[in-house]
């Protein structure tokens, strides 16, 4: 069932009415005093079109365009959904010729069927806000009109941009971004964190004491997320975006499995078969140093009274590069329906949400962070440290690969990698086998079942 149905503004039908007939009065008077000629039916006669710019005074303020209505749905959580209505309201306040129309959706699925429904009749919102898995479960269907003028795409965080569109065309713009993995430190008992791997295995060294349950640094290595970001540490990947096809087997992944070889195995000096809800415990009460988490447990860390702080990944070990976590994202689709005068509202309220000033009001307000890879250099920004450290790692990450794809690539590294661990392959040969399993997953040749927890 559709949530709540919330809408900016009361239509007033008599009022379009008088409008409608004043404007209409207006420009017939207006074309008979001034005898104006269309000049590509009429040629060379009447005005040029710059003479008839500079006696109109320019372009057409808002105030004297016509009144467009347009739909938006969403899915968001209430945060996001309160500051979406603040934002429509404000923007409608700016720009009164526009109404915009808001329906809310308990979840994502519910409002792709009936978007996709609707729109294949002809019908449909003219803008849709989501999570960047729309993209893949829409564009099928034909129902998403192809982004091409509306966005500047390099003023957007690449992990975002890459993951816009399908098969070369964009369908999404970027408006919001969050679930990512960063480093989170204990400020109580480490000054700065270290900048690379080699650091870190040299603090855990200085402050490892595994019988009072001490520890420089945990890794989550059960789950797959927190070990793809160190395949973009060697400078390779998981995927190609623009053909979806797996890209695993590469030296990156060997090197990845060297790595945790290395500080599972020759140093020791983290345990394996420890589970994120014992890590986040042992973070909260002091005895983990430094983890890696997502982004999203800021505000958890600091009801429970610790002082954090948050920083990139650090290098990856043996490299130059730093690790580059996935990340997601809400962005705008626009219905392939919408044209005309809803097409350019629609395209005003996209650019007045990616201004600085609603970018900044979110961030405020919401537990998700700006699209704008430049809008670090704000004062606000800046003057906060949590998140604006947050921010550089988030300009590091790389996109996250659509639900059904990233599903298989976390279950084959899962497993292979407890076989690095427990000494049952080798590096080199998992990378192979994690590529192989990927493979087969995907084409339901094996089955591989997923880990509790997984995302």
């Amino acid at each position: 069932m559709v949530g709540n149905m919330l809408k900016g503004k009361s239509r007033a039908p008599v009022r379009l009415i008088i409008m409608s007939i004043a404007l209409s009065l207006f420009f017939l008077l207006n074309s008979t005093a001034c005898n104006l000629i269309n000049p590509q039916a009429e040629g060379d006669m009447g005005k040029a079109e710059e003479e008839v710019a500079e006696e109109g005074n320019g372009e057409i303020t808002a105030s004297e365009k016509l009144p467009t209505w347009i739909t938006l749905w969403d899915c968001l959580d209430p945060k996001e959904r309160f500051a979406l209505m603040e934002s429509v309201d404000n923007f409608m306040a700016e720009y009164d010729h526009i109404d915009i129309e808001i329906r809310h959706f308990r979840n994502q699925e519910e409002l792709e069927d009936q978007f996709e429904a609707a729109s294949l009749a002809g019908a449909g919102p003219e803008v849709l806000l989501l999570d960047f898995d729309g993209v893949q479960r829409l564009v099928p269907g034909n129902v998403l009109k192809e982004i091409v003028d509306e966005a500047d795409y390099s003023l957007f965080l690449e992990g975002l941009a890459e993951t816009s569109g399908d098969n070369g065309k964009n369908y999404i713009i970027p408006f919001r971004s969050f679930d990512f993995l960063a480093l989170f430190y204990n400020k109580d008992l480490i000054d700065k964190p270290p900048m690379d791997f080699e650091g870190v295995v040299e603090y855990c060294n200085e402050v490892n004491n595994f019988n009072k349950g001490v520890y420089g640094f945990l890794l989550n290595a059960n789950e797959a997320d927190w070990i793809i970001p160190f395949i973009g540490g060697y400078e390779d990947w998981i995927v190609d975006y623009s053909s979806g096809s797996l890209t695993l087997a590469n030296q990156a992944t060997q090197k990845t499995m060297e790595f945790l070889d290395y500080i599972y195995n020759e140093e020791k000096i983290l345990y394996y078969d420890i589970e994120y809800s014992e890590i986040n415990e042992l973070f909260k009460n002091g005895n983990a140093h430094m983890i890696i988490d997502n982004i999203r447990s800021i505000k958890e860390y600091q009801e429970a009274g610790l002082n954090i702080g948050v920083a990139k990944i650090p290098r990856a070990w043996q490299s130059n590069k730093y690790p580059t976590p996935l990340i997601s994202g809400l962005g705008f689709m626009i219905n392939v329906n919408c044209y005309g005068s809803e097409l350019e509202a629609v395209n005003e309220f996209i650019q007045y949400m990616l201004t600085e000033e609603v970018q900044i009001g979110w961030t405020s307000n919401t537990d998700t962070f700006p699209v704008l890879k430049n809008i670090d250099g704000d004062e606000v920004i800046r003057n906060d440290d949590i998140v604006y450290n947050a921010f550089q790692q988030a300009k590091m990450c790389r996109g996250k690969p659509h639900e059904e794809l990233i599903r298989v690539i976390r279950a084959a590294i899962r497993d292979n990698v407890k076989s690095v661990i427990s000494g049952d392959i080798l590096p080199a040969e998992a990378a192979l086998k994690i590529q192989e399993d990927a493979l087969g997953l995907r084409s339901g040749a094996i089955f591989v079942e997923e880990a509790d927890g997984t995302e």
